[in-house]
């Protein structure tokens, strides 16, 4: 078995460049440790697509749901200050896709299954200087020889650590919580999202869904706002701070998922033949939904620079195809995540004088539209490197 490129990981971006690649005659494996399982799972976790993610799975021909995001209304919920961003201002159709999680990892998922083997995980790999590859053993002691291995096996990844490969991490002290929800929000192509002392709270349209859900949340809290509450306790007794500021009713309709929050970031995408990808190489805060685009990003990247090295064989050279890549997303990767922590602090400063700095800013910004067009066109992913 002598794949080009071997993936660790079957997730979603592992399976987006293995399905890319494949298109362009570039033979891949994925190497996955869950099971096959394609049975249907709560609808719960959503993740948010920029165009030109979603421009890419349509490339693809991925067909599953999207709600359309035309608009995004951002507001100091302790102040005056906010920002309205609009598709119109950058002459797009949307600003944004919200798609489940699980509809769109089971569309890959079943588009690869042929190309993956199921219940593995690389063991151990050493670079072949006479082939110019890199021999890989699994974990039920299977060989493969690849010319790449692609590291897609998201945070904590196993592949980097096997590398010897060490992250530069912090804790933002913060918990994610997100559940589905009906709401009496009228226009279901609007996105809000408020920064106030009770969290960072987005909620967005839904796909259509059986169970008549209309939105989905995302709240980001303070760890020492939760202290010894309860999630669940935590989400009843404020989620009504957040229908009085957006003057809608919001009634809880699934279970409620969280997860504590922190970043990283390696400084070396590279080790020889195995390149990181997505969060593999990178986590930020969610609060600007850029964490898969970024991973979209990356896979995009990485797919072009080995496509072009194929295409070119009487010149190909491995390293270069992966320091290409690497110049192209680091640095972009490291400036987003900068940009997400710096807006993290501004926002839960409880400082009086913060707060007027942060409310006049916003109010500037939205007075000013080449800044507008600026932040929505780097957010839509057309500032492409």
């Amino acid at each position: 078995m002598n794949p080009v490129v071997t993936i660790s990981g079957g997730g979603i971006i592992g399976n987006y460049i293995s399905s890319r690649l494949n298109n362009n005659n570039i033979e891949t494996l994925v190497i996955e440790k869950s099971s096959a399982d394609l049975s249907n799972k709560e609808n719960i976790r959503t993740l948010t697509l920029n165009s030109y993610s979603k421009e890419l799975l349509d490339d693809l021909g991925i067909d599953i749901d999207y709600a359309e995001i035309k608009k995004i209304n951002v507001f100091d919920g302790e102040g005056t200050g906010k920002i309205d961003f609009s598709s119109d201002e950058i002459n797009s159709e949307n600003l944004s896709y919200v798609v489940y999680f699980n509809d769109l990892h089971k569309a890959l998922k079943i588009r690869e299954q042929e190309r993956t083997l199921f219940e593995e995980e690389i063991k151990k790999f050493k670079e072949d200087g006479v082939n110019k590859s890199c021999e890989i053993l699994l974990s039920k002691d299977k060989q493969i020889t690849s010319q790449f291995i692609a590291g897609c096996d998201g945070r904590n990844s196993n592949i980097a650590k096997l590398a010897s490969l060490k992250p530069i991490s912090s804790d933002y002290n913060q918990t994610a919580i997100t559940f589905t929800a009906k709401s009496s929000l009228k226009d279901l192509t609007i996105a809000h999202q408020v920064f106030s002392e009770k969290g960072i709270f987005a909620i967005m349209p839904l796909p259509l869904t059986p169970n008549e859900s209309t939105h989905t949340v995302v709240w980001s809290v303070e760890n020492s706002k939760l202290q010894d509450q309860n999630i669940s306790e935590y989400v009843k007794k404020y989620i009504s701070y957040f229908e009085k500021k957006l003057q809608t009713e919001i009634i809880l309709n699934s279970n409620i998922i969280s997860f504590n929050l922190s970043n990283h970031y390696f400084e070396e995408y590279i080790s020889g033949s195995l390149v990181l990808i997505g969060d593999a190489a990178h986590s930020i805060h969610p609060l600007a939904g850029q964490g898969i685009n970024l991973g979209f990003a990356d896979a995009d990247a990485f797919c072009e620079e080995i496509i072009n090295a194929y295409e070119s064989k009487i010149n190909f050279d491995k390293k270069l195809a992966l320091k290409k890549y690497e110049i192209r997303r680091k640095s972009m990767n490291l400036l987003m995540l900068k940009s997400m922590n710096f807006f993290v602090d501004l926002f839960k400063s409880d400082n009086l004088y913060i707060r007027l700095l942060r409310n006049i800013g916003l109010s500037g910004v939205n007075k000013t539209k080449f800044l507008k067009r600026f932040f929505v066109n780097h957010a839509s992913g057309r500032n492409k490197i």
